[in-house]
């Protein structure tokens, strides 16, 4: 039976080291590369069609939320299982949206990095309990409320994205969206330009013109 192939990619190399050591135990298991960057990770995944890749989000040249688009955009049968830490819940939510196949949070016991590896696998997805009830919230309030304009393709908009919206329309500045939404000023400031590309629009104000003209 062939081994599973699987690339590990994160910045710091005690941690894919470490993930690769456990790996290396199990026989169900190959790791057939291990990269510290976005652009590198895809680069291995192209050169060797992996089954999984263990993404780390943070990640310099590219980071792991756009390596994950591009990887499912080209290799949509690879599986990707998301590294996280407690303060990447904003990038979770991403993550999901850009169609990761589990969560596995940084420190957890070997045991649990096996069976959360299992679960993504197999298909069961994993959610890290922090954003858990969140999640339910969220697709609850989905089902209720009916289906919005900008839900089509062309317009999609992710949560964060939402969260920015419904604060530049009160006017905020980025750096009181950044400061209420737990993020950087930078941060929201890429939320915005991709929001703006969305909507089709070229500035701020033209932004807040077409959100409270089309009630958004």
């Amino acid at each position: 039976m062939d081994k599973t192939k699987i690339v590990i990619a994160d910045d710091q190399p005690l941690i894919r080291d470490g993930i690769a050591a456990i790996l290396s135990m199990e026989e169900d298991y190959n790791v057939v590369a291990k990269t510290g960057d976005g652009l590198s990770t895809i680069a291995q995944v192209k050169k060797h069609h992996p089954q999984l890749v263990i993404m780390d989000i943070q990640m310099p040249k590219l980071d792991g939320l756009q390596a994950t688009k591009e990887i499912i955009s080209e290799f949509p049968d690879t599986k990707i299982l998301i590294l996280t830490t407690f303060e990447d819940e904003e990038y979770i939510w991403e993550a999901i949206r850009l169609g990761a196949s589990g969560f596995l949070v940084k420190g957890v016991e070997t045991e649990k990095i096996l069976s959360t590896i299992q679960d993504c696998l197999e298909g069961r997805m994993n959610y890290p309990s922090s954003i858990q009830m969140r999640l339910v919230q969220t697709l609850n309030a989905a089902e209720a409320a009916p289906e919005q304009h900008w839900d089509r393709p062309k317009h999609a908009l992710s949560i964060q994205e939402r969260n920015i919206i419904s604060l530049l329309k009160q006017g905020k500045s980025n750096q009181s969206i950044a400061t209420e939404l737990l993020l950087t000023k930078g941060t929201v400031k890429n939320y915005l330009s991709a929001i703006y590309k969305k909507l089709e629009v070229s500035s701020r104000a033209e932004a807040i013109a077409y959100l409270h003209k089309h009630d958004r």
